[in-house]
């Protein structure tokens, strides 16, 4: 493919990552699929290959590439015909990581973003509840202040990753009576006491786990 857009080095990062992708996830989407699990093992894989980090700063081990090496490898992922695959990389590459990577200091950084481009960490983004889906302003999770820390109430749901994940990257209202100016962004990780996570059964992308989430103080 030849376009205004793609370089000779960006195909061959698309020819590179094709054939890792057959080579290495194609062979096990079957079982993946069925058992509603995609294994650690391909996670490790994915992030020593640099594909978790393409867009991240080299300083957290990320490869700091244009937009169109991303475009290239969501357009791979969609083409091994498993959207439960490619929906967990996404959802973790570009929905968990782009928070820390856009807002978290360096502490947050070397500690999340880091670990999360080698493929040591799984994210999970926790922003759709229950009572209203992906309605951002009527989020009812709250994360009330309490001399250092803030205890966080309320529930999440359809959360992509939401049942492997390491850490979970939670909105939720600091000043409720804000409304959608008293949000705030939070990393939690998923062992944390007070966390409860519910795996949801799907008819299909079964290969990316979906949870339901309940935080309770």
């Amino acid at each position: 493919m030849h376009t205004l857009y793609f370089t000779e080095e960006h195909e061959s990062f698309r020819q590179s990552f094709k054939e890792f992708l057959q080579k290495e996830v194609v062979p096990h989407i079957d079982k993946w699929e069925k058992d509603g699990k995609i294994e650690r093992f391909i996670w490790k894989k994915v992030g020593e290959m640099g594909y978790f980090g393409l867009n991240s700063p080299e300083e957290y081990g990320g490869l700091d590439l244009d937009l169109f090496y991303t475009t290239i490898f969501l357009e791979e992922l969609q083409k091994i015909n498993s959207s439960g695959f490619a929906a967990a990389m996404w959802a973790h590459a570009y929905l968990a990581m782009t928070h820390i990577n856009k807002e978290g200091d360096d502490r947050i950084k070397k500690a999340y973003l880091a670990p999360s481009i080698l493929g040591d960490k799984i994210g999970c983004l926790c922003i759709s509840e229950p009572f209203g889906g992906s309605d951002v302003a009527g989020m009812r999770t709250t994360a009330i202040k309490k001399g250092n820390t803030y205890i966080l109430n309320g529930s999440k749901t359809f959360i992509t990753n939401g049942v492997y994940a390491d850490y979970m990257v939670v909105a939720a209202k600091t000043q409720p009576e804000l409304g959608n100016k008293g949000m705030s962004i939070f990393i939690i990780d998923s062992n944390t006491p007070g966390i409860s996570t519910t795996k949801l059964d799907k008819l299909g992308w079964r290969a990316s786990d979906t949870a339901e989430i309940a935080f309770d103080n």
